[in-house]
C-alpha cells in the first residue's frame, strides 16, 4: 500500500479471534493498538501497541481511542455481566474520538436455534434462553438503537475453528481427550463452520470499504457438513474414537442422569470405570440435531468475501498445530 491504512482498536486482542486479526492486519500495513487485560501468553509482533485495560473501566483504554479510525470489538467480559454497557460505552467513546468504522463480532446464534431452513440476514433473530446468546442479540440491539458514527458492521459468526485455540477446536479436542463427545442423531446436523483466518480476512474487507452504512453479514464457510464429519476430523487428530452416537431423546435422557449426577452416581460410575460421557444440556442437542444452514450469500455478494478454508484444508491447520 502507498500509504498507512489506518490505525485499528482491536478488543479482545489476546483471544483465539482476536490475535489471527491483529497478525492479518499487521501483514497489510495496519497500525494495531491492541486492548487485552493481561499480558498474552503468545508474544505479538513488537509493531502492536499493546493496551493493558479492561471494557468495563473505560478510563483504562480511552485514550488510546484518540487517532484510531477503525475499531473491532472481539472481546466479551468472563461473565458476560457487562457486555451491554461496556459495548454501548465503547461505541459512544468511538464516536467521541471520531472513529469511522466500527466492526462487532456476533454470532449466528442470535437467530435462536432453527431446526431447519436456510439462514440469511433477513431472518428475524429470537430472543434464545441461554446467556451467551442474550447477551449477543442485546449487543447487536446497542447498534441498532442508535445511528450515530462511526458506522458500524455486524458479523454473525459461524462456528469459528482453527489451530491453537477456540472452544470448536481445542476445548472440544480436549474434552475429547478426556472422554466421548455425544453424537446426537448419529452426526447427521449440520454443521455451519468458519476457520478463524477467514474471519480476520473478513474483518479486512470490511475495513477497505468505509463509509457504507449500518450493514449485518453472516460469516459461514458456505460449504456446510455433517456434524459427524467435523468430529471425525477431531477423532483423526487424537488417533483414536472419541464420540458416541445418541438419538436426540437419548440424549436428553442422559443430559438428565449426568448433568448433575448426584455423589451416589458418581461413586458408582466411578466403581464400574465406566467411559466418560460428556452430557449436553438440551440447547446443546437441539443445535447439533439442527440442519439449518447460515448463508454466507450476502457476504460474498457485499465484500467480495471468498473463504480460502474449506473442512479438509481448515483441519490440516488445526493438526499441524497439535
Amino acid at each position: 500500500m502507498e500509504n498507512s491504512p489506518g490505525t485499528v482498536f482491536v478488543t479482545g486482542a489476546s483471544g483465539f479471534i482476536g490475535r489471527h486479526i491483529v497478525r492479518l492486519l499487521i501483514q497489510h500495513d495496519y497500525k494495531v493498538r491492541a486492548l487485552v487485560r493481561r499480558t498474552p501468553t503468545l508474544p505479538f509482533d513488537p509493531s502492536v501497541d499493546l493496551i493493558a485495560g479492561d471494557l468495563t473501566r473505560p478510563e483504562t483504554y480511552e485514550p488510546a481511542l484518540s487517532g484510531v479510525s477503525a475499531v473491532v470489538h472481539s472481546a466479551l467480559t468472563e461473565d458476560f455481566s457487562g457486555d451491554i454497557q461496556a459495548t454501548s460505552t465503547l461505541r459512544n467513546l468511538s464516536a467521541r474520538a471520531g472513529v469511522k468504522q466500527f466492526i462487532h463480532l456476533s454470532s449466528i446464534v442470535v437467530y435462536g436455534n432453527p431446526q431447519s431452513g436456510d439462514i440469511t440476514e433477513a431472518t428475524p433473530p429470537v430472543l434464545a434462553a441461554d446467556r451467551y446468546s442474550q447477551t449477543k442479540l442485546a449487543i447487536e440491539g446497542v447498534f441498532k438503537s442508535d445511528s450515530r458514527s462511526p458506522e458500524v458492521a455486524i458479523l454473525r459468526l459461524g462456528c469459528v475453528y482453527g489451530p491453537r485455540g477456540g472452544w470448536w477446536t481445542q476445548a472440544l479436542l480436549d474434552a475429547m481427550s478426556r472422554g466421548k463427545h455425544i453424537l446426537v442423531n448419529a452426526g447427521t446436523g449440520t454443521a455451519n463452520l468458519i476457520h478463524v483466518e477467514d474471519v480476520a480476512a473478513t474483518v479486512l474487507l470490511l475495513l477497505a470499504q468505509p463509509n457504507s452504512g449500518p450493514r449485518i453479514f453472516n460469516v459461514t464457510d458456505g460449504a456446510p457438513v455433517p456434524w459427524k464429519l467435523y468430529f471425525s476430523a477431531l477423532e483423526g487428530i487424537l488417533e483414536r474414537t472419541a464420540t458416541v452416537s445418541m438419538s436426540a431423546e437419548e440424549a436428553r435422557q442422559y443430559g438428565r442422569k449426568w448433568l448433575n449426577p448426584s455423589l451416589l452416581r458418581r461413586v458408582i460410575r466411578k466403581m464400574q470405570g465406566s467411559a466418560h460421557i460428556h452430557a449436553l444440556d438440551d440447547r446443546a442437542i437441539d443445535f447439533f440435531a439442527s440442519t439449518a444452514v447460515y448463508s454466507n450469500s450476502k457476504a460474498i455478494e457485499s465484500l467480495g468475501f471468498r473463504p480460502k478454508y474449506d473442512l479438509e484444508a481448515g483441519m490440516l491447520t488445526v493438526s499441524r498445530a497439535n
